[in-house]
């Protein structure tokens, strides 16, 4: 039997079939989080180093992981990317994203890929925008809840004081802080 699923599939309160890449599951209902209220997209934009994150099937076998965040026509693309750890080859997904509301996206993925299919809520907690973001998803999946989140940098190797602010973010909204995994951003040359 696979250890981990490939695609985890629940039914929401409204009865939408969604999925999600995050592999932490917790009892009960997903956490009263607090987005950021005067969330400003346009400072957003740009390329963030992802620093650390819960466990995701979608960064399997990768390191180097970013995202970066581009207006094109009017829509917001999101273009996740990381190299394979053995053969040093660029991987990347592209996704839609739209604001639903302050802190708060919905992200559609438009690369077939087996472990993004369909919607996904993505919700800012806290930016200072120049130096970190933390993002948190949550899915509600019966008496269950599938949890992700992650702390963003814009330096590939930030400062403590940088990770600090982050880490408070996430205690603030009584997120665990032990189950982030560090993603590695050394030695971050792609292959020919």
């Amino acid at each position: 039997m696979l250890k981990c699923l490939n695609k985890l599939e629940g039914v929401s309160s409204t009865g939408k079939i969604q999925n999600t890449n995050a592999q932490v599951l917790g009892p009960g209902s997903c956490r009263n989080a607090i987005a950021v209220s005067d969330f400003e997209i346009d400072q957003y934009l740009g390329k963030w180093y992802n620093n650390r994150n819960y466990f995701s099937i979608l960064q399997t076998g990768q390191d180097c992981v970013t995202v970066e965040y581009a207006k094109s026509g009017g829509r917001i693309i999101v273009k996740n990317g990381g190299l394979a750890l053995i053969t040093r080859k660029k991987l990347t997904s592209v996704a839609r994203a739209s604001v639903t509301s302050s802190g708060k996206l919905n992200v559609s993925f438009i690369t077939p890929n087996v472990f993004t299919l369909g919607n996904e809520n993505y919700w800012i907690l806290g930016t200072d925008y120049d130096s970190y973001a933390v993002g948190w998803s949550c899915l509600p999946f019966g008496l269950f809840h599938f949890e992700m989140a992650w702390i963003l940098t814009r330096d590939q190797n930030p400062s403590d004081e940088t990770i600090d602010a982050a880490l408070a973010v996430l205690e603030k909204n009584g997120i665990d802080q032990k189950k982030l995994k560090l993603i590695n951003q050394e030695n971050c040359v792609e292959s020919d």
